[in-house]
């Protein structure tokens, strides 16, 4: 079609001879315009062809990636389809047993919200037959049990907000009262029919009736009128209260202990006294020096034997006796004096020592007795489980508890006496050695002076 402009130009010129150049270039004018439109025409035909064309070449491609999937399954090897169909029924399994895990999820969830909704809480709107049936397809069940999601969006927008409804609960002193349940987020309260009192509600471990503790009965009133009000908040859900009952007084320990605990608080009580005794036995001496000990030799060699005794008995110490007895074998030999030295020494090891050996077997009795209380809470114990079973692990755990309180009350007794024992056998030692060494200076003086 590009060559018509050059073939009608061509058969201007050649006809230039016969007419005008005028009339040639009007000719040429028309047959130009002539073959525009014809061109306008082609191309508007092949515009209004190009859709057909593009939707047979796309059903084409279409067919042709088709055949070359079949193609490649038939060229596959049995082994492989297999291979394949098992893999896809695995999955196919493993889906359906998240459906069906998914919606018992959901069954557990909307039974659980019925059964332990705090008091004066919405209820669960839902159809009693989506959790009494249970289609064979998972995905159905599924579907069927989304409606429980959207229940218990609805249930919590209420919650938010505040709802009450009438009920009656248990006082701390054990009376059931009738009143009203207010129900805020995850706290409960109730005031009673006569506004007399109110408190937070506790659930009941057992599913019975809840009880309160007496709070803000003005501020649970104000709230229910539905006005602004302050009240306290658990935020433990009781748990902090349970613990606080659960752990209890000293004296409840002592009660939980049983038998045993008696023996091992009396041993407490022993290694106590004597500790004091000890304690204020030691702080009453003060140890003497040297020149104490040189004060009484120049006595002695200035022949002043009652000063030298006066001295000696001086100090509040244990050496004071010990030396006034030195100073009256002095006239003896030095030999003679060391062997009442050290005969004095044994006197004043075993005073020194006095009530010591009761604490030291206080701190090894203490944890026995425990150990022995422990053992026999442990065997009752177990007795029960031989009645009763072990289907409640709580119970097993309280006897439990309780028969550790008595190695509990054995340790705290004994790690304080071992210490005690050990700082009053260092002090014990120390006064001894004192003893020693004043004594043998002053036998030493005395050989001097030979």
């Amino acid at each position: 079609m590009h060559r018509l402009p050059f073939i009608f130009l061509l058969t201007a010129l050649l006809a230039g001879a016969e007419t005008s150049v005028p009339e040639a270039l009007k000719k040429a004018q028309a047959d130009l315009a002539a073959t525009v439109s014809t061109l306008e025409k082609t191309r508007e035909a092949i515009a209004a062809e190009k859709p057909a064309i593009s939707a047979d070449l796309q059903k084409i491609e279409t067919e042709l990636l088709e055949k070359r999937r079949l193609v490649r399954i038939a060229r596959q090897s049995v082994k492989d389809r297999a291979e394949e169909t098992r893999q896809l029924k695995a999955d196919l399994s493993t889906r359906s047993e998240d459906a069906s895990y998914t919606t018992s999820l959901l069954k557990d969830h909307a039974l659980k919200t019925s059964t332990l909704a705090i008091p004066g809480s919405p209820q669960l709107e839902i159809e009693p037959e989506i959790l009494a049936t249970s289609p064979a397809d998972p995905s159905l069940a599924l579907s069927t049990r989304l409606s429980i999601l959207d229940a218990s969006l609805d249930r919590l927008e209420l919650l938010l907000g505040g709802s009450s409804s009438p009920g009656t609960a248990a006082d701390p002193d054990g009376n059931i009262l009738p009143g009203t349940f207010a129900a805020l987020g995850p706290a409960s309260y109730f005031l009673t029919e006569d506004k007399s009192t109110g408190g937070d509600v506790t659930l009941s471990k057992t599913g019975g009736t809840p009880h309160f503790t007496s709070s803000d009965t003005n501020g649970i009133a104000t709230l229910l009128s539905g006005k602004q009000a302050t009240l306290p908040l658990d935020i433990t859900g009781g748990n902090a209260r349970a613990m606080d009952e659960l752990s209890g007084s000293p004296l409840d320990l002592i009660r939980k202990g049983g038998l045993w605990i008696w023996p091992i608080i009396f041993l407490a009580l022993l290694s106590l006294t004597f500790g004091i005794i000890k304690l204020s036995q030691f702080a009453k001496f003060r140890e003497p020096t040297e020149m104490w000990v040189n004060a009484i030799l120049a006595a002695i060699r200035t022949g002043d034997r009652e000063k030298a005794t006066q001295l000696a008995k001086g100090p509040a110490h244990p050496a004071a006796p010990v030396m006034a007895k030195l100073v009256a074998v002095s006239e003896n030999s030095a030999d003679l004096i060391e062997e009442t030295l050290y005969e004095q020494l044994m006197s004043v090891q075993a005073k020194a020592g006095t009530l010591l050996p009761v604490i030291a077997i206080t701190a090894a009795t203490a944890p026995l007795l425990g150990l022995l209380g422990t053992v026999s809470g442990m065997i009752s114990t177990f007795n029960l489980i031989t009645l009763f079973g072990s289907g409640d692990p709580k119970p097993l755990a309280g006897g439990i508890s309780e028969a550790l309180i008595t190695t509990l009350f054995g340790l705290v007794v004994a790690i304080p006496a071992l210490v005690l024992h050990a700082f009053l056998s260092r002090r014990a030692q120390g006064i001894t050695q004192t003893t020693e060494r004043l004594g043998l200076s002053f036998v030493n003086g005395l050989r001097t002076k030979h």
